[in-house]
């Protein structure tokens, strides 16, 4: 008979003989994740098309492979208790190809192998953008259907493979979707890259009339609320749900462009476009970029004039009650750091560029 005493000695037996898969481990939010799975003692597993040594080095184990193959894919989840599919393509150019064998085919795959070796738990990172009609949005909640037209084959993919999961939530796979808005944080790869890209091709402007307020997700929050889900799937209160998850309050996006370029000593943006003109002029681009079949990121897009000129913060009311969601990091909390960690690689590049000299 097991005493109170001997189950407490079980549990940290139990936790370590957990094996949980994170697709896209080597990514800005996986990695987020990787280390909080370590820190309540998982084993964790990795899958990426490219090697990561860094990940080896932390103690992941890692496979290497594309999930938009089976094969690959069935590799990556045989043998682990959770799946935690993170990966996904979030490009900005126009090869639809890439999109769908990345977030559509590949979470097919991810999911239909999870069935095929009952792995019970699926935790699935969507985005807000999902349900964004291109219309400003202000403090709604899950209800709000997916879109039925797209401007951009991240956000059509990314529906379609949500769609796909939630529907396959059952007492043999429990799944749920995180959706984190614009997230940021050291390492980001998309937001703050993208701005300064801008800046530096001088072609940053205000798109509307700069008032517009948005939802921001600090990476340390959004990594929580995955892991905050992840153990909601027990309780089945989260079981077949989305989740929108952002910070305590929504923000100006020009307020919080203009103070990061403030605080690296960059112009801030004064000059301005109407979102009409923008809009026409992701369309024209677009239609040129997909005629000539260029490649690279175009200057401007219609989803882009959209997502910069539009109201787009909602409601975190579910995530509060059924996962108990609350920012670990504040608004205050993640700018003051992501502008520490901003000036001194800006200092590193310096130091580097003066040293090549």
């Amino acid at each position: 008979m097991n005493t109170g005493v001997d189950t407490i000695f079980l549990l940290p037996m139990l936790i370590r003989s957990v094996k949980i898969l994170v697709t896209g481990g080597g990514g800005f939010l996986g990695g987020h994740i990787i280390n909080l799975l370590q820190k309540r003692g998982y084993k964790v597993r990795a899958v990426g098309r490219r090697e990561q040594p860094g990940l080896v080095a932390l103690g992941v184990e890692f496979v290497q492979g594309d999930i938009s193959f089976k094969d690959n894919a069935y590799a990556a989840v045989k043998g682990v208790d959770a799946v935690f599919h993170v990966a996904g393509r979030a490009q900005m150019d126009f090869d639809y190809r890439a999109y769908y064998n990345t977030n559509v085919v590949g979470t097919k795959n991810i999911v239909k192998a999870c069935l095929f070796y009952d792995v019970p738990k699926l935790i699935y990172t969507s985005t807000p953008a999902v349900v964004f009609n291109g219309k400003n949005l202000a403090g709604c909640d899950e209800s709000l259907p997916y879109q039925k037209y797209y401007h951009w084959y991240y956000t059509q993919t990314k529906a379609m493979a949500e769609e796909y999961v939630l529907k396959h939530n059952s007492k043999n796979l429990k799944t749920v979707a995180i959706r984190p808005h614009l997230m940021l944080g050291q390492g980001d790869p998309h937001f703050i890259p993208n701005i300064l890209r801008c800046l530096r091709n001088k072609t940053l402007k205000k798109i509307g009339s700069g008032k517009n307020l948005v939802d921001i997700t600090f990476i340390e929050n959004a990594a929580y609320a995955h892991l905050l889900a992840f153990d909601a799937l027990d309780t089945g209160v989260a079981c077949g749900k989305a989740y929108f998850i952002g910070q305590e309050k929504p923000i100006n996006l020009w307020n919080l462009i203009n103070t990061i370029l403030k605080c690296l000593n960059f112009p801030i943006v004064t000059k301005k476009m109407t979102f009409h003109r923008a809009y026409l002029s992701g369309l024209f681009i677009e239609s040129w970029y997909k005629i000539f079949c260029r490649s690279g990121i175009p200057p401007m897009t219609r989803a882009l004039a959209i997502a910069l000129s539009k109201d787009h913060y909602f409601s975190h009311e579910r995530a509060r009650k059924d996962l108990d969601y609350t920012p670990q990091i504040t608004i205050e909390q993640g700018l003051e750091s992501l502008i520490n960690v901003l000036r001194l690689q800006m200092k590193i590049l310096e130091t580097s560029s003066h040293v090549l000299r």
